[in-house]
Formats: structure tokens, sequence, C-alpha cells
């Protein structure tokens, strides 16, 4: 029966590098189906041509190509993420921590609802604070992860470390209080920023070191490739 050749295997990747696949899992995924493909095509008819064979089973992804494809792993992988981000939240509303949670709200409210307070004249500080140090954190991730191979894993672990930046920025332009504050706006600041808070402890304490093991994890496993 005739297989591919090395050379053909090359191709392979080259192939969908030049359809717009990046992420090295994903590619090793789809070469692994195409050469299963070609090579059953072959057994059906050997005397098929490589490039021929290649574009007959290219076809099968539709019009647009790889696209779909990455689109959708994309969408599973936030998807199981988000699940984990989720659970973690409703853990928050549960004995014990339910009590951190109260206790947070109040101090919260006590804080917007006190514009001579110290914490609401630094506000801006404070929270642009918050900002540099995740944008650090995130530049420092793009960085570290662009000297290896890129991964899907890494594009959502991306994703989610700029989370917090745009999260910080909206809390600072829509729910800053002014220096007579409505109760309405007092409670809303308060839940917002209640709600950012828990997204940053649950983000560096169980997010940022599971993604940190599953990119360890995929790097390890594709290194033997």
């Amino acid at each position: 029966m005739k297989q591919l050749t090395t050379q053909q295997i090359d191709q392979l990747f080259e192939f969908t590098k030049k359809h717009l696949v990046e992420h090295y899992d994903v590619q090793v995924e789809l070469v692994d189906h195409l050469a299963n493909a070609i090579e059953d095509l072959w057994k059906q008819n050997p005397n098929i041509l490589f490039e021929d064979a290649l574009q007959t089973e290219f076809k099968k992804f539709g019009v647009f190509g790889f696209t779909g494809l990455v689109e959708q792993k994309q969408a599973a992988l936030k998807n199981h993420y988000w699940k984990i981000i989720k659970k973690e939240f409703i853990n928050f509303f549960s004995v014990p921590k339910v009590i951190l949670t109260v206790v947070m709200f109040y101090v919260l409210f006590q804080f917007y609802s006190n514009p001579k307070s110290f914490l609401y004249n630094y506000d801006l500080l404070i929270r642009f604070g918050f900002i540099a140090l995740t944008l650090g954190v995130y530049i420092y991730q793009r960085v570290k992860t662009s000297k290896n191979k890129k991964f899907l894993v890494n594009s959502i672990a991306n994703y989610l470390y700029g989370l917090p930046i745009f999260a910080l920025f909206y809390l600072r332009t829509n729910l800053s209080v002014n220096s007579d504050p409505s109760l309405f706006k007092i409670v809303l600041s308060s839940v917002f920023t209640q709600i950012l808070i828990l997204f940053f402890l649950i983000l560096y304490t169980k997010i940022i070191p599971l993604l940190k093991y599953e990119i360890n994890q995929t790097e390890l496993n594709f290194s033997k490739l």
C-alpha cells in the first residue's frame, strides 16, 4: 500500500499554514487527518497524484476551508474555561465563601458611599494600577509563549489574560460615582467592582495555574513528535 513520504508530510504542514492554521497542535491534527484520508484514497486508486488527492480532501472542508474547524475548536476551548470560571463564581455564593462575598460587598458599598474616603479619592490611581499590573502579566505571557510553537491553548490564554484590562477600563469609564452618588449608582458600582475582584481572584488563583499546566503538558506532548 502506498504511504506518504516525509517530504509529503512536510508539504501537508506547509499546506495547513498556507490556509491560515497557525496553531501547531491543530496543524498536527489536520495533517494526521489528511494523511489518513489520502492513503485511503490510494487504497482505492493508487494512481491518484498526491496533489489531486490533497485537493479532493481539502474540498470536503467546504468554502471556508480549515477556518471553520479552527473557530469551532477555539469556541469549544473558550467554553471549557468559562464553565470553570462560572463554577468558581458559584462557589463564592456557597458556605463558607458567601460570608466573604457579603463582607466584600459591604466594604465596597461603604467605599462608594463615602466620597471623602482615602480609597475613594485615589480610585483612579488604584484602578490604573490594576490595569498596569494586568497589562504587565499579559505582555509577559505573550512574550514568553511567542518563543515557542503556537498552540491553541496559548491563544485562549492570551484571550483570558486580556479580559481584566477591558473590564477595568469599562469600570473606570462607566461606573465611577460622583461627589453626590445615588443609591442605585452606589449599588451598581459595588456589584460590578465585586464581580471584577472575584474574576481577578478566580483568574489568578485557578485559571492561570491551570492554563500554565495545560500549556506545559501540550508542549511536552508535541515535543515528542
